[in-house]
């Protein structure tokens, strides 16, 4: 549930980007980024996201391991 809330918010975020956009609104682009960090920050300390390369389907952890 709680990548379906990341995406969700992900998703309105750009749609909020869009719509602000299409009114000719000022500052949109930096709203969008602000967003964009908070949203992150909030995804690592509240819904205890890890990292897509550290999750189970991941491959990268076995190219890059210590010997």
């Amino acid at each position: 549930m709680s990548r379906l809330v990341f995406i969700l918010s992900f998703a309105l975020l750009i749609a909020f980007y869009i719509v602000w956009g299409l009114l000719d609104l000022a500052f949109g682009g930096i709203l969008t980024v602000v967003g964009t960090i908070a949203l992150i920050y909030f995804r690592r300390r509240y819904l205890g996201m890890r990292p897509y390369w550290a999750g189970r389907l991941s491959d990268i952890p076995k190219y890059f391991k210590l010997p």
